[in-house]
């Protein structure tokens, strides 16, 4: 079965507790700047202040990753 998988990110981050400032599409704007772009399927492009940090492949590290440099 196929899903959004924007709307999978969307999921993860409220599980995560990782507040979305915004959501356009498969946009999210995070507090501090940061910028989740859903790219494609497990292919996440996560920015902050229009500078790319890194691709993430796994949900779960970019959850931690947000974690860790948002508190």
């Amino acid at each position: 079965m196929q899903y959004n998988e924007a709307d999978f990110v969307a999921y993860a981050l409220r599980e995560m507790n990782i507040t979305v400032v915004n959501r356009d599409g498969k946009y999210f704007d995070l507090e501090k700047n940061f910028r989740i772009e859903v790219e494609s399927r497990d292919l996440y492009r996560l920015s902050c202040e229009g500078w790319v940090i890194s691709p993430f492949d796994d949900i779960g590290h970019l959850c931690s990753f947000l974690k860790a440099n948002l508190s």
